[in-house]
């Protein structure tokens, strides 16, 4: 029987934990998309909430927002799809073995989540939207650390890691799902009163 080399060694201690890391993110990312899938689609930002029928008398109009609030809210609604497409490329490099393309999806997705992070305030500071606001930030902070530790634990080699960052990302989705049928609502309501009020 003959010995490996130290390289042969290294590269074959290299695909078993690529492989382990691999298998860690399968096992958790189908439940991702399935979150992502299943929960109803937002309407299209470009969409214009119709107000009620009119009848014989006055057509009350709706309390305007804050400004800040309605600028946040609609840009949150905006940012929607993008939860689906970061599920369906996090799928994509777990289907092709890709390591350093989920290095550079969890990079990105953090940017991104962490830019629409900075939305959130602006819902938590006005009461008729801070419920939802205070659900989003506990769900983006969820998903945020999710990501985060995937990132982190691919870096370092650690299996349990990354099926723990997914577990935490999974987490935080569904919370976002949950929610996300009101977000759909309220962005609508805002996109009416920025063109109502804020014209």
């Amino acid at each position: 029987m003959t010995r490996d080399t130290p390289i042969e060694a290294a590269a074959r201690g290299r695909r078993r934990r690529s492989f382990q890391l691999l298998l860690a993110a399968a096992v958790v990312l189908a439940s991702v998309v399935v979150a992502c899938s299943t929960a109803t689609p937002s309407a299209s930002p470009a969409a214009v909430a119709t107000p009620g029928p009119v009848g014989t008398g006055p057509t009350p109009k709706p309390t305007a927002w804050p400004g800040a609030t309605v600028a946040a809210m609609i840009a949150l609604g905006a940012d929607d799809d993008s939860f689906q497409q970061l599920a369906k490329d996090l799928q994509t490099t777990v289907d092709n073995g890709d390591l350093q393309g989920m290095l550079r999806v969890t990079n990105d997705g953090l940017t991104f989540l962490k830019g629409a992070q900075q939305n959130i305030p602006h819902l938590q500071e006005y009461s008729e939207t801070k419920t939802l606001g205070d659900t989003l930030a506990a769900a983006y902070a969820q998903m945020i650390g999710g990501l985060q530790l995937i990132h982190d634990s691919l870096v370092s080699g650690n299996a349990p890691g990354v099926t723990a960052g997914f577990q935490q990302f999974a987490a935080g989705n569904a919370a976002y799902g949950a929610v996300r049928s009101e977000l759909s609502d309220k962005a609508q309501q805002a996109i009416f009163m920025q063109r109502i009020y804020y014209r």
